[in-house]
C-alpha cells in the first residue's frame, strides 16, 4: 500500500512535470566548462545565448540545423531583445502492481514563451509565461500551494527576474523568481536531490542571489522567501550558498553547498557536496551528490535525513546521451527501513536543432514495499 500511494504521487508529479531548465551533462563533455557560456543566466538554464544556439545546431545535434530562433527564418530581432519558447508533449506508463494492470496517458506538458530584454547599465529583465497543464479534474486536487486547480492559476510565470552582470564570467546580482543555485541542478525534478531539498515542481521561490563566477570557480549566495501574493511555489524563508571549483584541467568540478530554511512547522539545515568528472577516453560524464538534512519539526523533535544520487552520462553518438542514475534516500538515519532506493535510465536524442526526443525509465523501491515502475516519453521542441 505504501509503494502504491507513493507511486501514484509520483505519477501526479510527472503529469505536472517541470520543463528541463538546462542540460548539465553538456558541461565539460562538450568542451564548454561553464553553463553561462550557452545560457544568459549566470548559473545556466533558461534562454540560450547566440553561442548556445550555435552549439545546439552545429555541435550537439545529430544532423545539425540552424539553432537560431525559428530556425533562422523569422524576423531579425534588435540586439536588446531575445525570445524563445518551449512546447512539450508526453506519454507516461505506470505500473504499481494494480490488479487492473499498468496505466497509460498522453498529455501536453509544456507550452511556454520566454523573453529577455537587455537594459543600460549591465541590467537585463527575463521571464517566462505559459499555460499550466493538468490531467486530473479540478475536484480531484488538494488545493495545495503547488497543485492549485488550473482554473485558479492557469496562466503562470515560473521565472521572472532582473539581473545585473557587467561581464561574464564575473560578479552578478539577480532578483526575482527562480531556483536558487544549488547541487547538480539536474532537470528531472522527481530525483530525490531535487524533490526533497526544496527544488520540486513549481517550487521556485523569490530570491536575491549574488555571486562571483570566474573561469574555474563559482560562488552563489541566495536569500529566499515564498510568494506571498499568489501562494504558489516554495513556502520557506532562508538562505543558501553554493561553491564549485574546476579540477583536472577543467574536465570536472567539486563543490559544497549549504541551505537553511524555515517553513510551516519545520526548520531544515542542509549540507552537502557535489562532484563531476568527464572521462574523454570513455566519453562519459560521472556525477554525484550527497546531502545531509537536519529536520526540526515543531513539537516532534528532529531527524537526520540522507539524500544522494550518482550517475553517468554516455555519449555514444553525436546528439545522443544515455544516462544512468542510482539514488538513495533515508528519511531518518535512526530508522533502518525508512529508506527508498531508485534507479533511472534516460535516453535523450537531439536529431536536429530545436528537437529533442527523450525516454526515462524509473524504478522505485521503498524498504519492505513493492517495486514501482514508470516510463515517461517526451517530445520537446524549442523556438
Amino acid at each position: 500500500m505504501m509503494a502504491r500511494a507513493a507511486a501514484i504521487a509520483l505519477v501526479w508529479l510527472l503529469y505536472a512535470a517541470a520543463p528541463a531548465h538546462a542540460y548539465p551533462h553538456w558541461q565539460f563533455s562538450s568542451g564548454t566548462n561553464r553553463c553561462s557560456s550557452c545560457h544568459y543566466a549566470p548559473s545556466g538554464g533558461g534562454l540560450l545565448s547566440d553561442y548556445g544556439r550555435y552549439q545546439a545546431g552545429d555541435e550537439l545535434s545529430s544532423f545539425g540545423g540552424d539553432g537560431a530562433l525559428l530556425h533562422g527564418v523569422g524576423p531579425t530581432l534588435p540586439g536588446w531583445l531575445d525570445l524563445g519558447g518551449d512546447l512539450r508533449g508526453a506519454l507516461i506508463v505506470n505500473d504499481v502492481q494494480d490488479p487492473d494492470g499498468a496505466h497509460a496517458a498522453v498529455f501536453p506538458m509544456q507550452a511556454e514563451l520566454a523573453a529577455r530584454l537587455a537594459l543600460p547599465g549591465s541590467l537585463s529583465i527575463a521571464g517566462t509565461v505559459g499555460l499550466r497543464g493538468q490531467v486530473r479534474r479540478a475536484d480531484e486536487l488538494v488545493p495545495d500551494q503547488n497543485f492549485q486547480p488550473v482554473d485558479a492559476s492557469q496562466l503562470i510565470s515560473r521565472e521572472h527576474f532582473v539581473t545585473w552582470q557587467p561581464e561574464s564570467p564575473g560578479p552578478y546580482v539577480k532578483l526575482g523568481r527562480f531556483y536558487a543555485p544549488f547541487g547538480l541542478r539536474l532537470p528531472e525534478h522527481v530525483f530525490y536531490v531535487r524533490r526533497d531539498l526544496g527544488f520540486n515542481f513549481m517550487e521556485e521561490s523569490y530570491n536575491l542571489s549574488v555571486g562571483w563566477h570566474s573561469d574555474r570557480t563559482e560562488l552563489d549566495v541566495t536569500a529566499f522567501m515564498p510568494d506571498e501574493l499568489r501562494h504558489m511555489g516554495g513556502t520557506e524563508w532562508g538562505g543558501a550558498v553554493s561553491y564549485q571549483r574546476h579540477i583536472v584541467d577543467d574536465r570536472g568540478a567539486v563543490g559544497g553547498q549549504a541551505k537553511l530554511a524555515s517553513g510551516v512547522g519545520v526548520t531544515r539545515a542542509i549540507g552537502g557536496a557535489i562532484a563531476k568528472l568527464y572521462l574523454p577516453a570513455a566519453r562519459a560524464l560521472v556525477v554525484a551528490e550527497a546531502d545531509l538534512v537536519w529536520n526540526r519539526f515543531d513539537g516532534a523533535g528532529a531527524t537526520l535525513q540522507l539524500v544522494s544520487i550518482a550517475g553517468v552520462s554516455l555519449f555514444p553518438l553525436r546528439g545522443t546521451v544515455l544516462s544512468l542514475y542510482g539514488e538513495h534516500e533515508q528519511t531518518d538515519l535512526r530508522v533502518s527501513n525508512a529508506r527508498w532506493e531508485a534507479g533511472s535510465v534516460e535516453l535523450s536524442w537531439f536529431p536536429v536543432a530545436h528537437v529533442e526526443l527523450q525516454a526515462l525509465g524509473r524504478l522505485q523501491l521503498p524498504a519492505g514495499g513493492d517495486l514501482a515502475r514508470t516510463l515517461l516519453v517526451q517530445l520537446h521542441y524549442y523556438l
